[in-house]
């Protein structure tokens, strides 16, 4: 039986080193090592065998600069962003994240269905054809998930729902940006099949800017530039952060 436990127990360390090594998922809260010696993928960079990254002042200007190339209204996207506002509305996210399971970014729900970490888009293709075609299997477990406040893209009646959980700083939320999410928008989001929302899940345990980035693209959602905003702290996340 003892030996039956261990086995157990050291397949899910290996599974769960394999995923986050792999750049498939981050874990929340964890740091560090995972296991004996398996080391835990960052996004911060290297420098002389060291990690060195942008503490929340360096990163907060990083944020206002990002505004600004968007020609939003600075003063009063600097005030936003100063005056913590948004702190409440990015906590309420992450509480109905953790309420429905998810525990690390990026976390996904297709119609309540949950597909956890930054997976192939074949991944997703499969899922959504499912709920398009009416052939997802009857005994498909579903969560039921709140879109959050921000703002809907793709077409608000679209028979598909489509709810990410992440975290701006978190490299594999950065890898579905860079990988999936383009070719689920020109599938699907933009012929009106999905409607997509974002909701907030910082890890603010392993990133010092993940926060106030979630808070950020709020402030630029009051000038009717959420998305706009929210593309590019993933496509800028390294010099950002």
């Amino acid at each position: 039986m003892e030996n039956s436990k261990a086995i157990i127990i050291g397949s899910v360390i290996i599974a769960l080193a394999i995923l986050i090594s792999g750049n498939i998922i981050e874990i929340k809260g964890l740091t560090g090592k995972l296991g004996s010696g398996t080391p835990v993928a960052s996004s911060t960079p290297q420098v002389g065998g060291a990690q060195v990254a942008k503490n929340e002042a360096e990163i907060v200007v990083n944020l206002k600069t990002e505004a600004k190339k968007l020609n939003l209204d600075q003063d009063k996207f600097d005030k936003c962003l100063d005056s913590g506002d948004k702190a409440s509305l990015v906590k309420a996210d992450m509480d109905d994240g953790s309420k429905v399971g998810i525990n690390g970014t990026p976390g996904f729900f297709v119609n309540g269905r949950i597909l956890e970490g930054a997976v192939p888009y074949a991944q997703f293709k499969t899922i959504i054809d499912e709920e398009l075609n009416g052939t997802a299997p009857v005994n498909t477990t579903r969560e039921t998930v709140g879109v959050g406040n921000l703002p809907v893209k793709g077409n608000a009646n679209a028979a598909v729902t489509l709810i990410e959980f992440s975290d701006y700083e978190c490299p594999f939320c950065e890898r579905h940006f860079t990988q999936t999410e383009s070719q689920i928008n020109k599938d699907y989001v933009d012929t009106g099949k999905v409607k997509f929302y974002y909701r907030d899940f910082p890890l603010s345990s392993i990133h010092p800017g993940a926060e106030k980035a979630a808070e950020a693209a709020r402030c630029a959602g009051d000038q009717n530039k959420y998305w706009e905003y929210h593309d590019a702290l993933f496509e800028n996340q390294s010099s950002i952060f």
